[in-house]
């Protein structure tokens, strides 16, 4: 039966991960019996809840419709990976619901000095009336357990969480959490959840979704999926805090002393090369930059696709291998309304880099900008790129 239960694990970790993914079962497949109430993580051997609060699993076979997939009594998801996944207890309001955590021996030691990535899944599920931060994954050396529903604590150097502290409030999407951790040295345990104390967290209160009529309930509750502790030499990346569309930029803070005022914050951008993407060249006025200069490329609110755009976009491309000697500056805004989706002016400005790169435009000559809240008084207005054309 142990060589069996071996072999399923090492066809789950291969089916799941090229590369030496160290979590066993990552995909919370049911090994056992079949699962028929809450409370059953024990059957995704060999995951398990350290505590006496025990985290859920859920199951498309299942007759129960509170653990079925992809409906379930929390809303509905489909798997990220494989047949199933989990759901925890993240946050509650005064603390009604104690929170669930999950944990599993890894399938070797940790070397000592050597790096890891450490990477799970989550989707806040659509009866969830909070979302919050601090969601994050502590290696130790041995178990870390408690025969109580209190709150588990690891020192820092233990825990891997976002560096941003992002509020994780996306339903219907499975957003990674991850980190670089660097081994003491014989680390085996994974756990995950959150570690922090309620008055340090921040917490969102998220809209009931269209579609659903039960009511929300007072948690932040997710979904869990498909993790991962890979060596870092053979992780594809590993930072999920980088916005898509701006890996090769860093962000530098301004030095003005309205930096704190978020409607003044502007961020400059570094191009990967070190140079300074705001060093050299005219203003905008003093080049011909026809309607390409000054123009807006706009967002329906908290969105930040750009298909509806592509013809302006076209345009600007156009202009660029049109005049060589010539570069755009794309600057990003929100609407102080859409500051509840993390990183947005941002995100809005990589969809529109990385179209312009797309057609053929070099990188070099899009510098990148995130300006953050506009004050328009249209709030439409607010919701935009901004394309200023500069000289190299």
């Amino acid at each position: 039966m142990k060589n069996r239960m071996f072999i399923a694990f090492s066809l789950i970790a291969t089916v799941s991960f090229a590369q030496t993914n160290l979590v066993p079962n990552p995909t919370f497949e049911i090994l056992g019996k079949k699962v028929k109430f809450l409370n059953s993580i024990k059957e995704a051997t060999p995951w398990v809840s350290p505590t006496l609060a025990v985290a859920d699993l859920y199951n498309p076979k299942s007759k129960n419709p509170f653990i079925s997939i992809p409906k379930n009594d929390y809303g509905e998801e489909k798997p990220m990976e494989g047949s199933t996944y989990v759901g925890i207890y993240a946050y509650s309001y005064k603390n009604k619901d104690p929170r669930t955590y999950l944990q599993v021996k890894l399938t070797e030691k940790m070397k000592a000095g050597e790096e890891y990535c450490v990477k799970y899944h989550v989707s806040l599920a659509d009866l969830s009336k909070y979302a919050t931060n601090h969601l994050a994954a502590a290696l130790t050396e041995k178990a870390i357990t408690a025969n109580n529903s209190d709150i588990l604590k690891f020192d820092d150097d233990n825990i891997i969480e976002s560096t941003r502290l992002t509020i994780y409030d996306k339903q219907f999407y499975w957003t990674p959490i991850c980190g670089v951790y660097k081994a003491k040295g014989g680390e085996e345990y994974l756990t995950l959840g959150n570690f922090t104390e309620d008055e340090k967290l921040k917490t969102l209160k998220v809209k009931r979704p269209r579609g659903f009529n039960k009511p929300q309930k007072y948690t932040a509750y997710y979904y869990v999926d498909n993790v991962s502790v890979t060596p870092v030499a053979e992780a594809k990346k590993c930072n999920c805090d980088v916005i898509e569309g701006m890996e090769n930029a860093e962000v530098v803070k301004s030095g003005f002393g309205s930096e704190n005022k978020e409607s003044a914050t502007t961020v400059k951008i570094v191009n990967s090369d070190g140079s300074s993407a705001t060093s050299g060249g005219a203003s905008a006025s003093s080049v011909s930059g026809d309607k390409v200069d000054g123009m807006n490329i706009m967002f329906g609110a908290k969105q930040f696709s750009v298909s509806e755009s592509a013809e302006k976009l076209d345009k600007v491309a156009a202009y660029l291998k049109e005049n060589i000697d010539e570069k755009v500056v794309v600057s990003g805004y929100i609407d102080v309304s859409e500051k509840s989706v993390d990183k947005l002016a941002g995100k809005r400005v990589g969809a529109v880099y990385k179209y312009l790169i797309s057609k053929g435009v070099k990188k070099e000559r899009v510098t990148r900008k995130i300006v953050g809240v506009s004050s328009e008084k249209d709030k439409l207005k607010n919701m935009r790129v901004e394309i200023k054309v500069v000289a190299i």
